[in-house]
């Protein structure tokens, strides 16, 4: 099921397998399924039989005239604005905001959800002068849409789940989490935890929240030269993934203990800065949510989910889950401690890893609210 026309051959086919949720992949570029299953080793599997969710790829390196379709088997379809064409159980998306070389079909066929996803590479000069393995950089864009995106969707969805930006570690069930935008030092700080204490990595850059408890998004650590400057030389194990990945400014590892999925209690989250000086300082529930919320909203990688699930949303609307993520914010920071912690990147980060576990040992109950 799922491998339509608009598919070239041959045609490789894969299993994901995340909280259950499970994925089959159809992709007419081995090269692009070997890599995912190279980035993705502890979640790909074998097809399955019947999975929730089915999503087919094509790759292509021909010429394509932007604003025009890429699946030719979609017919009787009604425009919705400038990017969208629609009818009742199919959506095509072409232009898509931040990738023009793009295209999205969401469709319903025999009781299943299919993702289609059509990418055209043709790269500029200038891009592959910026990025000189930008096949690679554009195989690590494509995971979100071929696997992550379709599969946080459906937890969404059916457990009402909300994503974070956020990274976080464990000491046996109680969770350190370290929510900010990108380049606010979430990623450095956790390994700089999980070097001095015997905590484990949870997750390094994403992880879903149902109010009470968090589950984690297992993906690579990507580190920057400054990140490694500041950890020096014990990296506590970390190892370097050898494999070609098209990030121009980051290294990727693998956890030494490995990812699991298994879900956390969080016993504290703080909201990191750059300062002159370092300091934690509490964040009142109420605000520590709306920074949560503002914090999703700056980063791209969400960016990039809530307009893909924008779409889905316009195809197939479910009343009161706008609002069911909010409150599994609201929920989260109402039960957890929250803190903004101050990072002098000057003084390293032993005196930021002295400061959580002072505050994580020293229990606290939430701000009272004044009316």
């Amino acid at each position: 099921m799922g491998n339509n026309e608009f598919l070239q051959q041959p045609v490789k086919s894969i299993g994901f397998q995340m909280y259950d949720v499970t994925l089959n992949l159809h992709c007419d570029n081995s090269g692009l399924v070997d890599y995912l299953e190279s980035l993705m080793p502890g979640l790909s599997k074998p097809a399955f039989a019947s999975p929730d969710l089915v999503v087919n790829a094509r790759w292509t390196d021909e010429p394509h005239e932007r604003g025009v379709s890429m699946f030719p088997d979609s017919k009787h379809l009604n425009g919705i604005g400038k990017r969208m064409q629609m009818a009742k159980d199919e959506l095509v998306w072409f232009d898509t905001h931040r990738d023009k070389d793009m295209q999205l079909r969401f469709r319903r066929e025999d009781g299943k959800i299919i993702f289609d996803v059509a990418y055209c590479f043709q790269p500029s000069q200038k891009k592959l002068a910026k990025y000189p393995d930008f096949k690679h950089k554009k195989y690590f864009d494509l995971a979100r849409y071929l696997v992550f995106f379709p599969i946080a969707w459906h937890l969404e969805r059916t457990r009402g789940w909300a994503l974070i930006h956020a990274s976080a570690v464990a000491e046996n069930d109680r969770a350190v989490m370290i929510a900010g935008p990108g380049g606010a030092g979430k990623t450095t700080t956790c390994v700089a935890l999980i070097v001095r204490t015997n905590m484990k990595l949870l997750t390094e850059n994403l992880l879903f929240c149902d109010g009470e408890r968090i589950f984690p998004v297992i993906e690579p650590l990507r580190l920057t030269d400054d990140s490694l400057a500041l950890l020096g030389d014990n990296l506590h194990g970390l190892e370097t993934i050898k494999m070609p990945n098209g990030l121009r400014t980051k290294t990727m590892y693998w956890s030494p203990e490995g990812q699991s999925l298994s879900a956390a209690t969080p016993a504290i989250l703080f909201i990191p800065q750059f300062s002159q000086r370092g300091f934690v300082k509490p964040i009142a529930p109420e605000i520590a949510g709306e920074l949560l919320h503002a914090m999703n909203r700056l980063t791209l990688e969400l960016n990039d989910y809530y307009w893909y699930t924008a779409g889905l949303d316009m195809l197939w609307p479910a009343p009161g889950n706008a609002q069911k993520q909010l409150e599994v914010l609201q929920k989260l920071v109402a039960n957890t401690p929250c803190y903004s912690l101050g990072i002098d990147k000057t003084a390293g980060v032993t005196p930021v890893v002295n400061q959580i576990l002072y505050y994580m040992d020293s229990p606290t109950t939430v701000l009272e609210v004044k009316q």
